[in-house]
């Protein structure tokens, strides 16, 4: 619809504040002259793009009122709602009409200010039968809890012409009272928030009162009050010189109690509140049974965490609502199902609740626990140093206190946030950490799954169901194997070879891949010990999961391998994947500068295979670029194919000088127009399919070159 179209449907609101939102999304559409006005908006495009209840009342989330509203067509609704946007009450009329398909809320909004003082004067006036019949109807009808009271209040407070009119709730537990509601006349200074926690020894002679008298009253504070009490000075404090007190009893006893402070009329007269104590009374129970129904549905009962209804409700926010920082801290408990089982269910659930209870102490956000043994804290909006300084005590908390083992894995951005992606990156620490606590455990007898099936894969290593073959890494331009890749093989119940994408990504997923990647990297180095005793000095690439190559000192892990196995770090190509670049970005550099630093060479493997981080070549140095068969493969027959691999050739060139490698070579033509392009290297079926140790031996003894047809 158009401007035209919502000013049809203002017409017969005559001088009113109309507007028109969208009902489902409250995405704000419109707005008349008279609504412009009395919300301050100068131009139309103040508004575009926000929601109704941003723009009429300064709120974050859709008003209670509208959002448990059921709109009908055409039905008119009315209620009252201030607006911290105007600073004032407003009498609110919509209704729903649809048009082209779209539900539309189209409304007024009027000041109720001086409906409001005439109001009072008809209450002023009205006999304490008409006024409590008002006050019950109010709390037996109004369906928001909160609105209710806040309605009976003021009627309260008016027809006494008080200056406050309050209920005070208390918590036996902890020996407290808190002013929980009130209303002020308007001039009277709000008390409510001053008003809180206090000891229930202050009102120890209130409750005696009670419980002899039922309701009473304060004629003079000077006259019927200590002025040593606490009490005493509680009151003067509020400029209280007089008031009327009642109790709200349940089955329990004395459970809180309502006032009016300062009354002018009626001020001996306690009827009011005690015909009335009964429904509010009820009314506070339904809010309270609310309020724990709401607590069940977002806390973790077992530690008092945010559950994880919680946790996707805010995850869903950040759809829409992108922090400016973000920091994402993802705890796993080590082992817990082998505590459970070792020392009892009640000794696992106090090392959860001791987790949770160091995580509140360290961290200044909110803190969930999203599953049995997981725990997610979510830093908004803070910076850097503050957040990897929380990071960094809560690690040394976890130490010291030595209650469980756990894994930690952290991430902070800032700018262009994907919420996803950071979870994602967080979680992959987390379990990059845990595969270093499976690694120091296997010698126990552990239970924990993941524990079970790296146990499961060392068994297999030993057993030599895993097997690494070796595809020959030829120089385009004369044929000579430079080098070649390490490619790891399993050996099924069958004796059959399982290929290695029905496995990995399983070992991935469990966080154990840790175990075939070093092993892989292990047996390469042994067979380039035993080539180069024999006179062949060959180069071998080793590939490495996203998820080894987050673990903790994992350049340390491989150096050690290769010292152990009297290789040179030299002699080893390090073959990382474009799914690195989902990782940390400073983590990633750092680790590349470390790998380099130890003189292993690293290879970006399966280049363009799905999409090209070009960013990264940017600001990334990489020894070898690895092109995917995918571009390969459609050289011959398609001539923009070819453009791209040519170019992109040229690019990693004068990006840095990396060496460049197509692999998945089948073709002589394609080997021809690598060459062509000035491809330094290619693997493929052109030259060998991966072969075994045994057997690729044989071509190095044999013939090293390949025929250039």
């Amino acid at each position: 619809m158009n401007k035209i179209d919502y000013n049809a449907l203002l017409m017969d609101l005559a001088n009113a504040a109309g507007y028109v939102s969208d009902l489902d999304n409250y995405e704000m559409l419109y707005m008349n002259a008279g609504a412009m006005k009395l919300y301050g908006v100068e131009d139309q495009t103040e508004y575009h793009g926000k929601k109704c209840y941003e723009v009429l009342f300064g709120k974050d989330t859709p008003c209670t009122l509208c959002a448990n509203c059921e709109f009908l067509e055409g039905q008119r609704n009315r209620w009252e709602q201030y607006s911290e946007k105007v600073d004032r009450w407003l009498d609110i009329s919509d209704m729903m009409l649809t048009a082209n398909g779209r539900r539309l809320r189209v409304g007024t909004a009027k000041d109720n200010a001086v409906q409001r003082d005439e109001q009072h004067v008809v209450l002023e006036q009205l006999s304490m039968e008409d006024i409590l019949f008002r006050c019950l109807n109010v709390l037996i009808k109004e369906k928001d809890i909160i609105k209710a009271i806040e309605i009976f209040l003021e009627t309260l407070c008016v027809y006494y012409q008080a200056d406050r009119a309050y209920i005070f709730e208390f918590n036996h537990k902890r020996q407290t009272l808190s002013n929980t509601f009130e209303w002020c006349a308007p001039g009277v200074e709000a008390e409510i928030d001053k008003l809180q926690e206090l000891p229930m020894e202050i009102v120890s002679n209130w409750i005696e009162m009670f419980k002899a008298r039922g309701e009473f009253t304060i004629s003079s504070l000077n006259g019927e009050v200590d002025p040593e009490s606490q009490e005493y000075q509680i009151l003067e404090m509020q400029g209280i010189q007089s008031l009327i007190a009642a109790p709200l009893v349940n089955d329990k006893g004395i459970c809180g109690f309502m006032g009016i402070d300062n009354p002018r009329k009626d001020r001996g007269n306690t009827m009011l509140l005690r015909s009335t104590s009964k429904f509010v009374l009820t009314e506070l129970e339904k809010r309270r049974w609310f309020q724990e129904l709401e607590y069940l549905s977002y806390t973790d009962t077992l530690t008092g965490l945010q559950n994880r209804n919680r946790y996707n409700q805010v995850l869903q926010r950040y759809q829409t609502e992108i922090p400016k920082t973000l920091g994402t801290v993802y705890v796993s408990v080590n082992g817990l199902k082998a505590v459970n089982e070792k020392f009892g269910i009640k000794y696992g659930d106090m090392a959860l609740k001791k987790v949770a209870q160091i995580m509140q102490s360290h961290i200044s956000c909110i803190c969930f626990r999203i599953g049995g043994d997981e725990f997610m804290a979510l830093y908004e909006d803070v910076e850097k140093d503050i957040f990897q300084k929380q990071v960094s005590e809560l690690r040394t908390a976890f130490e010291e206190e030595r209650v469980c083992d756990v894994s930690i894995g952290c991430v902070w951005k800032s700018g262009e946030i994907d919420i996803n992606e950071q979870i994602q990156q967080t979680t992959e620490l987390m379990y990059a950490e845990k595969q270093t606590y499976y690694s120091s455990m296997l010698k126990g007898n552990h239970q924990d799954l993941g524990m079970s099936i790296a146990s499961e894969i060392v068994q297999e290593i030993r057993e030599g169901k895993f097997m690494v073959y070796y595809q020959p890494q030829v120089d385009l331009h004369c044929g000579q194997i430079i080098g070649a890749e390490a490619l790891v093989r399993k050996a099924g119940d069958d004796g059959k070879i399982v290929p290695p994408g029905v496995f990995i990504p399983f070992y991935e997923s469990a966080g154990v891949i840790r175990y075939v990647d070093l092993f892989v990297l292990e047996t390469a180095c042994r067979a380039i010990r035993d080539w180069e005793v024999h006179g062949h000095k060959i180069h071998v690439s080793v590939n490495f999961s996203r998820m080894t190559l987050l673990e903790p000192e994992i350049v340390k892990t491989i150096k050690d391998i290769c010292t152990k196995c009297g290789v040179r770090t030299s002699m080893i190509t390090i073959e990382v994947t474009e799914s690195i670049s989902k990782m940390e970005q400073e983590y990633l550099r750092k680790l590349i500068r470390e790998l380099k630093g130890e003189g292993f060479s690293v290879s970006l493997d399966d280049f363009g295979s799905s999409y090209s981080n070009l960013s990264m070549l940017s600001s990334m140095h990489f020894d070898e670029i690895k092109f995917d068969r995918s571009l390969v493969m459609g050289m011959e027959n398609n001539r923009k194919s070819r453009a791209v691999l040519k170019h992109s050739i040229q690019m990693c060139r004068e990006l840095g000088g990396s060496r460049t490698l197509a692999e998945g070579i089948e073709t002589f033509n394609e080997f021809t127009l690598l060459k062509e392009f000035s491809c330094d290297y290619g693997q493929g079926y052109y030259f060998s399919r991966p072969v075994p140790t045994e057997e690729f031996s044989a071509l190095l003894n044999g013939e090293k070159y390949f025929q250039m047809k």
